[in-house]
């Protein structure tokens, strides 16, 4: 136990000077904690692959950065921003699957590992760009509403593929178990959602005069239905967001997401950490030519997407702009 609690500590001032450099050179910090995450990963110091904590970590802070999204995310956000969400979400995903597998199969690649790399890089990072807007500030505006909920489309669809090829390596039938799946999460949510609306501001004078009892229940309730989503067969991250969403009502939701705010940032590092130390570089030189293709569509492919989509639904070039700049990135998924 004690040796674990050094390793954690030396891993933090890893974090702590390589986070300095990057304030320094006016970098994002989270560049600082994925270069971290090499540093104390395989390849150099080797400190994080026995660590099981920091991947319980990593899931902590991906749960509460959902969260605070959520409690962002009003229905009448979801409303304005729902059509475009649906419509630059499924058609990046289409666009960009079709290019991946065009540019596989002439790079010679076999027909199933290019459907595999045209799937791996038709979706971007929700934790990478949830957190670049938070910290920018940028949650509120037109694009990053948007860009929040064309990314929220992708999650749900990685959801459906993960279920599809469950189904298929266990001989089930994909399309009752898709359909079973979101019918459970759709009770849960009508169970929950009366709750929130009717029940939760009756205690308004009881959270009133407890702040600490406010942070618990905070953290329990965003906690707790993560975990209830995860075991219906959905995910931790859609279970924290819609416990966001619940909540985002309540006249408590900004109090709330200001004492969330600093557990999310210190879990969150984890998350990172392992992104940065399960990055390999072995066997470079045999597929930089193909990396670098990829890389171009990813880069410059998907946003051009994005923007195109966007502006034949008649927004400005700015909003395409930025919009299209979140999707410049792969998921770990």
């Amino acid at each position: 136990m004690v040796e674990v609690f050094n390793q954690i500590s030396l891993i933090i001032l890893i974090v702590l000077a390589v986070s300095l450099i990057m304030r320094a050179l006016k970098q994002p910090l989270i560049i600082g904690y994925i270069i971290s995450g090499i540093i104390a990963g395989p390849f150099f110091f080797g400190i994080l692959p026995g660590i099981d904590a920091i991947g319980i970590f990593s899931e902590f802070g991906i749960a509460f950065l959902l969260f605070i999204v959520g409690l962002h995310l009003s229905p009448k956000v979801i409303k304005e921003v729902g059509k475009i969400s649906l419509i630059t979400g499924i058609g990046q995903i289409l666009f960009t699957f079709l290019f991946g597998y065009f540019i596989g199969t002439l790079l010679g690649f076999s027909m199933l590992t290019s459907i595999y790399i045209a799937i791996a890089i038709s979706f971007s990072s929700t934790i990478i760009i949830m957190k670049l807007l938070s910290d920018k500030g940028d949650l509120y505006t037109l694009y990053g509403k948007i860009s929040i909920g064309f990314l929220l489309v992708q999650d749900l669809v990685a959801i459906i593929l993960l279920i599809i090829v469950s189904s298929l390596s266990s001989g089930g039938n994909v399309v009752s178990q898709i359909g079973l799946t979101l019918l459970k999460g759709l009770i849960i949510v009508s169970v929950l959602a009366p709750i929130s609306i009717f029940i939760l501001p009756r205690f308004h004078d009881f959270f009133a005069k407890s702040q600490e009892f406010l942070f618990v229940f905070s953290v329990a309730w965003g906690l707790g239905l993560a975990s209830l989503f995860f075991y219906a067969g959905l995910s931790i991250e859609v279970g924290a967001l819609i416990a966001g969403v619940l909540l985002s009502m309540s006249p408590y939701s900004l109090e709330i997401s200001s004492k969330m705010k600093s557990l999310r940032d210190f879990f969150l590092i984890s998350f990172f950490l392992l992104l940065g130390a399960q990055m390999t570089i072995g066997n470079i030189s045999e597929l930089i030519v193909p990396a670098v293709i990829f890389s171009l569509l990813i880069l410059i492919g998907n946003p051009l997407i994005v923007m195109s989509l966007m502006g034949l639904l008649g927004y400005t070039k700015k909003t395409n702009f930025l919009a299209g700049l979140t999707v410049a990135q792969i998921s770990e998924f």
